[in-house]
């Protein structure tokens, strides 16, 4: 039972690739790709420490776990039993260790209100805009407790309706919460990049989550389209796609949509029901055992 939480698993992590060439909207194609990388690092890593499981008992009573039969459980022996344990324990810490890195890299990209030259509060971003003393063309959003936007005297010298769509692309990615998509792609990446593929499906969520941005900073009334795609131009820091390719995709096709957000939830529900499952076993040995 254990090694179909792992197939489960296995699929969920699979989804990213066929969401990231889905002719859906920016929203839909990355919380559906995070709902289900999320899932299937959880679900992979219970049926690894499942799989472990009984090599703990059988240490504890040889007979004992003999004679209640783990086969059903997790096939295979003490080699597979102590393989599942190491790649589980692995897979934790590296999961832990993204999310170190993830923590340290935000606290490092935060500009303190004293290091700034301007300190000021923009009205169409919903946040607090810092200008960084650097000639260097730079803008970028700083999530947390402290969030602010840091741009760059380079970017207050652009004329103002630019100005205001870079402000505005940035504060998109604060009130969508764009931090915690990127942390798990983030995740992602460092677990599963070394599978073939992976890194661009990663790269084209990111664009994804770029376009996403571009479509909620244009719906803004003082933000101008145009100047958008022309500031998007000058800093030429997210991907190639404009403000009129994520157009073309914003309206996610209803059946579609419906179709996929049912698969995942089927095999989240799946694989939820195959944990449960397993652990209920484990119990019913454990007890057989003591």
């Amino acid at each position: 039972m254990s090694f179909v939480v792992l197939a489960i698993g296995v699929v969920l992590l699979s989804v990213p690739a066929l969401t990231s060439r889905r002719t859906l909207g920016p929203a839909a194609q990355v919380r559906l790709a995070c709902a289900a990388v999320t899932s299937g690092m959880w679900i992979l890593v219970c049926g690894m420490l499942f799989t472990a499981s009984p090599m703990l008992l059988w240490w504890h009573d040889g007979d004992g776990v003999s004679r209640a039969g783990v086969g059903h459980l997790a096939p295979g022996g003490p080699l597979v039993w102590t393989a599942g344990g190491l790649i589980g324990g692995f897979g934790v810490s590296w999961v832990l260790v993204a999310v170190r890195r993830a923590s340290m890299s935000r606290r490092q990209a935060a500009l303190p209100r004293w290091a700034a030259d301007i300190v000021l509060v923009d009205e169409v971003a919903g946040a607090e805009v810092r200008v960084a003393p650097t000639l260097q063309l730079m803008a970028f959003a700083v999530p947390g407790r402290d969030r602010h936007i840091v741009i760059s005297h380079a970017i207050t010298r652009l004329p103002d309706v630019e100005r205001r769509a870079v402000v505005a692309h940035e504060g998109a990615h604060l009130r969508l919460r764009h931090d915690r998509h990127l942390l798990v792609f983030a995740t992602y990446e460092r677990i599963w990049g070394w599978i073939p593929g992976v890194a661009q499906v990663v790269a084209r969520h990111r664009g994804i989550i770029e376009r996403w941005a571009d479509l909620d900073a244009a719906s803004r009334p003082s933000v101008d389209v145009a100047a958008l795609q022309r500031a998007r131009s000058t800093l030429a820091q997210c991907s190639h796609h404009g403000v009129r390719d994520a157009e073309s995709t914003d309206r996610s096709s209803k059946r579609e949509l419906v179709g996929l957000t049912a698969a995942l939830f089927g095999l989240i529900l799946a694989g939820a029901y195959a944990a449960t499952h397993t652990a209920g076993d484990l119990g019913s040995i454990l007890a057989a055992v003591y």
